[in-house]
């Protein structure tokens, strides 16, 4: 089933750095995406995903957010731009619970990191394995399958 496309307004988008793959962002990845923005580059649509049971990084309790699984490059670009909505895709039709699908979420978002764009580091993707194994007790995700999400051999 092929994503629907929608236009969101970005102060309704977060960025939720608990399932941001990266240490950082990359400021000159944005300053690269601010020029090409310029000389009309057209970019692939943001990943997003509702979700309830959400606190964000204030400790503010939210009924339902909307957080950033691929796109914060760009996101953070067209901010800098004064770009108010952005194009984006659902990564689930249906809201999700933040708390019970936590760990799918920043596997997701790695997933995207390992395909295009400004690519995941090797320590990146060590630290979002570490990060999983680490509260997954029941092994819900094998080495394997988190070595093939993160494009890396086991």
């Amino acid at each position: 089933m092929k994503p629907n496309l929608i236009k969101i307004n970005i102060k309704d988008l977060s960025w939720d750095q608990s399932i941001y793959p990266r240490g950082t962002q990359s400021q000159k990845t944005i300053d690269a995406y601010i020029e090409s923005f310029e000389i009309g580059a057209q970019f692939p649509p943001i990943k997003i995903q509702k979700v309830f049971n959400y606190t964000d990084a204030d400790g503010n309790k939210i009924a339902l957010a909307t957080i950033i699984l691929d796109g914060i490059h760009r996101w953070s670009a067209f901010k800098e731009k004064g770009i108010k909505e952005i194009a984006a895709i659902e990564w689930k039709e249906k809201p999700l619970n933040y708390a019970e699908n936590k760990t799918a979420l920043l596997l997701e978002s790695a997933k995207c990191n390992t395909i295009h764009g400004d690519r995941l580091s090797s320590t990146d993707k060590k630290r979002v394995a570490r990060d999983i194994a680490s509260t997954d007790p029941e092994c819900s995700y094998t080495e394997d399958a988190l070595a093939e999400k993160l494009g890396v051999s086991q």
